[in-house]
């Protein structure tokens, strides 16, 4: 039976994973030139995988979602500087930045309100995103500008881009989980 319902996450963690791939990289969002970009609600999938899951099946579909965004992303190596800078922006900008979108589901057996215990898993997981994407930007452009030019370039930035999904994947999750076939879904994981 246990094998049954390891083969159901790994199948709808598979669909999810790609819905998120194809809401990041085949629906039009704006991209900013030295990575990161708007997208239309292209975490809410994976963040959904950690809240029916559990954070420790959210964590790994998250970071297999990072190596997939590594591989669209690969264009973002061009401004790394040196060995230090490569390593930062494929741990920080990728597998550990979309690998936290799993604990999203952190909240759901603390707070009884699933919705209220999803959208604060979802808050805590875009905010642990942009630490991801700030430590990078600091340690990049670090070696190119002043230390505080880097913590100000680094903020600004990345909150350009991660402000909006702070904002509307919470949203939309909150949303997905009011819905009663989603509800129904996450009752029966």
């Amino acid at each position: 039976m246990k094998m049954k319902s390891n083969l159901k996450k790994l199948a709808v963690s598979s669909i999810f994973i790609a819905l998120s791939t194809i809401l990041s990289e085949l629906i039009p969002s704006i991209s900013l030139p030295f990575g990161g970009s708007i997208t239309v609600l292209s975490m809410v999938p994976v963040c959904l995988i950690g809240i029916m899951f559990g954070v420790k099946w959210g964590i790994c579909s998250g970071l297999v979602y990072g190596v997939i965004q590594m591989f669209f992303g690969f264009g973002n190596f061009a401004y790394a500087t040196g060995f230090i800078a490569v390593l930062t922006i494929a741990l920080f900008d990728y597998v550990v930045a979309y690998g936290v979108l799993g604990l999203s589901g952190v909240f759901m057996k603390v707070v009884k309100n699933r919705a209220v215990a999803a959208l604060l898993g979802v808050i805590l997981c875009c905010f642990l995103r942009f630490v991801c994407h700030f430590i990078t930007g600091v340690t990049v452009w670090r070696e190119i500008v002043s230390t505080w030019g880097a913590i100000w370039y680094s903020i600004t930035y990345n909150a350009s881009y991660m402000l909006p999904e702070i904002i509307t994947t919470p949203l939309g999750v909150f949303l997905l989980i009011k819905t009663k076939a989603l509800n129904s879904l996450i009752s029966k994981a």
